[in-house]
């Protein structure tokens, strides 16, 4: 019974290869930023990393607050 089954298709070698490409552009390009924030932030202390993260933590928080509150 074929009532659910997915239908075969034949796969489009030049869409599978465009894809392809911009995959590995898209991982290139996610490589070299982070390489370059591990280079900016290589001297932080753990202290300095984490204080960082709940001041990030915090304004977001806050933003989406905002938002919310004011979205009603």
């Amino acid at each position: 019974m074929s009532l659910f089954r997915k239908s075969k298709k034949a796969g489009n070698n030049r869409q599978d290869e465009l894809a392809g490409r911009m995959a590995k552009a898209i991982i290139c390009q996610q490589t070299r930023i982070a390489a370059y924030l591990n280079h900016r932030t290589r001297n932080w202390s753990v202290k300095t990393s984490l204080y960082l993260l709940l001041v990030f933590c915090v304004v977001f928080v806050a933003i989406n607050t905002y938002l919310i509150i004011h979205s009603i």
